[in-house]
């Protein structure tokens, strides 16, 4: 039988309903001692990217005179074709990004996230097995190939908490990202919203929740029935289920978290300052997304955290002129402030340190689009992805693999430099990337069924 905290709370009308989705019922596991105090943001890029606009651009292409040297390659970037201002004002740069100091070439699209290359490693030449989005989405979120559509086993962050423990108020934090517990404690779920509109509610009491004397009332009554044969009533664990759920619940409310997400509220100095610095709008919009995830690490509230940074990347027409180069532009502005920002704060539990110091970021996308424009002017799906990876526990300003340089197909590399090879080398795949990331933090990643791989790993 599956039910959730989220249905048992919505019947007593608390506000915190969302809080819990659970799997079966099950006692948690003992879990080996890990690091605690490190944090994860997983950031998705919605649709299936063009990698060859942000994170795997080529060195031509920035003239219609490179289309003779497009078709000899088999890769097609198009920047000429890009309109020369975002929406924001800022010209599209139709250059590869280098700063100085960087080992890494940036697409035009990315251009907010180069001056962070010091943080930062590119992961190229993803091989995906797969052109449907279902499938490669919950390949990357979970880190294992889907049954079907179906996702096969836990999200990154449910496996990350369940080896921490519990330690923040939210502990896996998902905003319009999908999530999933296979068989992982209850307090690993995911907390889901839609937007940080969505997160207030849920953080606060609802239209029908029971008054403090009523919630007094309910609370002897409940001491008064544990003392009625427990054993039998609880015997399949639901009493447990639903006290568990009304303790969190009750605890989230009164921890007043709304006042660190309230980004609208004109009444609040600290709320208009990061409403004016991450340009927010809109409670659903990349920047409030990224703005939320900063204040959750800041304020201690949550472990690990999912935002979708971008949608509708999904341009097989013409609209990929305008909506792909646009949309990408404005989801890496996002993070490159959420980063700013995560340099510059101390950790709160341990000032000599900043939020960066024990944060790990991962953006991705289900898969890359076609290396070459098609017949109605847009691109494809393909199977040869690109991530990025930034912050602790990764290589720092280094590439990772690579797509070859004709036909953008993946090449196998050396599992210790990163380096392509032609002998004795790995396809990076998603399964490696969630591997290397949870033993690159000290977490237990057999249940995955293989090694990471050193190249993507910084222990230091």
């Amino acid at each position: 039988m599956f039910l959730s905290r989220r249905f048992f709370l919505k019947s007593l009308g608390l506000g915190a309903a969302g809080t819990f989705a659970l799997g079966p019922w099950r006692a948690p596991k003992a879990q080996a001692a890990v690091d605690t105090d490190r944090r994860f943001v997983f950031c998705y890029f919605s649709g299936g990217w063009d990698t060859l606009l942000s994170l795997d651009p080529r060195e031509y292409g920035f003239a219609d005179t490179d289309d003779a040297k497009s078709r000899e390659m088999r890769v097609e970037p198009a920047y000429y074709r890009l309109r020369t201002t975002f929406t924001d004002g800022n010209t599209v740069k139709r250059d590869l990004i280098q700063p100085e100091g960087s080992k890494i070439l940036y697409g035009p699209a990315m251009e907010p996230m180069a001056r962070h290359f010091d943080q930062t490693c590119i992961v190229r030449g993803i091989s995906m097995d797969t052109v449907t989005h279902e499938v490669g989405r919950r390949y990357f979120i979970t880190g294992l190939p889907p049954r079907g559509l179906l996702a096969n086993g836990s999200s990154g962050g449910t496996r990350i908490v369940a080896q921490q423990g519990k330690h923040r108020p939210i502990p896996n934090l998902v905003v319009r990202v999908e999530s999933y517990n296979q068989g992982m404690p209850a307090y690993a779920s995911g907390l889901k919203v839609s937007n940080v509109d969505d997160l207030l509610r849920m953080l606060r009491d609802g239209d029908r929740a029971p008054d403090a004397e009523v919630r007094a009332l309910l609370e002897a009554y409940r001491k008064e029935a544990e003392s009625c044969d427990p054993v039998s009533l609880n015997a399949d664990g639901l009493l447990s289920l639903l006290r568990g759920a009304q303790l969190d619940a009750r605890a989230l409310i009164e921890e007043k978290l709304t006042d660190n997400f309230s980004f609208l509220d004109s009444s609040k100095p600290d709320m208009v300052e990061i409403k004016k610095r991450y340009n927010i709008t809109s409670m659903s919009s990349p920047q409030a997304q990224a703005a939320l995830a900063f204040q959750a690490l800041k304020f201690d509230v949550a472990q690990t955290i999912s935002v979708e940074l971008a949608n509708g990347l999904d341009t097989h027409f013409e609209n990929w002129e305008d909506d792909q180069p646009e949309r990408q532009y404005q989801g890496w502005k996002a993070l490159a402030q959420l980063v700013d920002d995560l340099k510059s704060e101390p950790n709160p539990r341990d000032p000599s340190k900043k939020l960066i110091d024990n944060t790990t970021i991962v953006v991705f996308s289900e898969f890359a689009r076609t290396p070459m424009i098609n017949n109605r002017e847009g691109r494809d799906h393909w199977l040869v992805n690109s991530s990025l990876l930034l912050g602790a526990g990764v290589p720092h300003n280094k590439v990772v693999g690579a797509s070859t340089a004709q036909g953008m197909n993946a090449s196998a590399v050396d599992p210790i430099t990163g380096e392509p090879t032609k002998v004795g080398g790995t396809v990076i795949n998603p399964r490696l990337i969630m591997a290397s990331l949870m033993e690159g933090a000290g977490l237990d990643a057999s249940d995955l069924r293989v090694s990471g791989l050193p190249c993507l790993m910084n222990k230091s």
